[in-house]
């Protein structure tokens, strides 16, 4: 048995108190252990995520109900705080822009992922995942900007509210 297999099974015996205390401690400690490497606390979250994650250690389950709901709340209080970085009349003076920037970078990708596995023989619905893998948008590089000094940018604007409206 390897090392990880031990960690593994370990980690699967832990009782649900001690997995929810874990999963506290790490949103606690990380964020300040991250500021200290120099990485968006953002980062540090994520990475522990995937390894505590059932891809890694396995603490949690692959598909547990509560843990999809974490995900997706996580999900809408990023865009949430992305929204408070911005200058709402800067944002509605590019409103037009950012409309049709989030159109533009989430439909081109997710037709031409799509045609892709189509291409390749995939059926409708797993050619509609693929286009829609190539098609995400992400908030993460926004802590870094905010680190910088460069939310009030225009095109930083455009960008977060084409991620928010799509």
């Amino acid at each position: 048995m390897g090392v990880l297999e031990f960690i593994r099974s370990h980690a699967l015996a832990l009782p649900n108190l001690a997995k929810f205390a874990l999963g506290m401690a790490i949103i606690v400690g990380v964020p300040p252990l991250s500021r200290k490497l120099r990485l968006p606390s953002v980062v540090g979250l994520l990475l522990c995520g995937v390894v505590i994650g059932p891809h890694v250690l396995g603490v949690f389950p692959v598909h547990p109900a509560v843990a999809n709901f974490f995900a997706d709340l996580g999900k809408l209080l990023l865009m949430f705080f992305a929204g408070l970085e911005i200058d709402l009349a800067l944002f509605r003076r590019a409103r037009t822009r950012s409309i049709i920037f989030g159109l533009l970078t989430t439909g081109i990708p997710l037709a031409l992922g799509m045609a892709v596995g189509m291409w390749f023989g995939f059926q409708t619905i797993p050619a509609i995942v693929l286009g829609s893998l190539l098609a995400s948008h992400t908030l993460l590089a926004l802590t870094i900007l905010r680190q910088l000094g460069e939310t009030k940018l225009e095109p930083v604007t455009v960008t977060v509210g084409a991620d928010c409206h799509v």
